[in-house]
């Protein structure tokens, strides 16, 4: 069996992440989210580009975690924070990590891992048709990691509700709670999304860099500290 790779498309300034297993719901292994992680810094960090997009194919943007041949039998608690756990969370940092946007485009239905993915996202646009989905409790399975990735984007009330229920929440609902950014139409997705792509890939990357930047770090700051670091960053920017 070949290794594993994720396809990878430079269109551009624009750099296309496909998730690259359609027939498995584009689930992702342990492994496979490492490398994940290491892709989007690695592409991130190429100065020609100026945005990074998730994406797939098939009936579902991703199914979540793809566990079959996965023990934990033998393991320290340490290693399984590490080698477990670690690889979902790293694929959340690796996202706060990628200097300029990293753009989710939910072309289908996201479930567990897959919908934690699409909050962690910078910008998350759906199409009208799609569900999101946190199913973990129904596995008995407390899902921290993903309200982790949820955090600040989705409000406590709702957060907790979804969680607790598992209940999947269609695309409109889920822009009302900051799960989505953006709902366009099932028949004009595709090229919605593209010319809001084209579009905003055109702006600089230095741009880009501190928009997401002061989003990251004023969100923790106090509102005089807010109020000078976007003093501050933009007459950087401007000088």
């Amino acid at each position: 069996m070949s290794e594993f790779k994720f396809n990878v498309t430079l269109k551009g300034s624009v750099a296309y992440i496909d998730l690259s297993r359609p027939n498995e719901g584009n689930a992702l292994t342990r492994a496979m989210m490492f490398q994940l992680a290491n892709v989007l810094r690695t592409t991130g960090q190429n100065p020609s580009i100026n945005l990074l997009v998730i994406e797939g194919s098939g009936d579902f943007f991703c199914k979540g975690r793809d566990g079959k041949g996965e023990s934990r039998s033998g393991m320290t608690p340490y290693e399984i924070r590490v080698q477990m756990m670690g690889a979902v969370l790293d694929v959340y940092k690796a996202i706060t990590d990628v200097p300029v946007p990293v753009i989710a485009r939910v072309h289908a239905d996201a479930v567990g891992f897959g919908s934690a993915m699409a909050v962690a996202c910078d910008l998350t646009l759906a199409s009208s048709h799609v569900k999101f989905s946190f199913p973990e409790i129904e596995h008995d399975i407390p899902p921290t990691m993903a309200m982790c990735a949820a955090l600040g984007k989705i409000p406590a009330k709702a957060l907790s509700y979804l969680i607790y229920s598992a209940e999947a929440v269609d695309a409109m609902e889920a822009r009302q709670l900051g799960i989505a950014s953006k709902v366009y139409p099932q028949e004009t997705f595709d090229n919605d999304v593209a010319v809001f792509i084209e579009k905003l890939s055109g702006k600089p990357r230095l741009v880009l860099e501190t928009i997401k930047k002061y989003q990251e770090k004023a969100t923790h700051a106090s509102p005089d500290m807010a109020l000078e670091y976007a003093g501050t960053l933009l007459a950087l920017v401007r000088s």
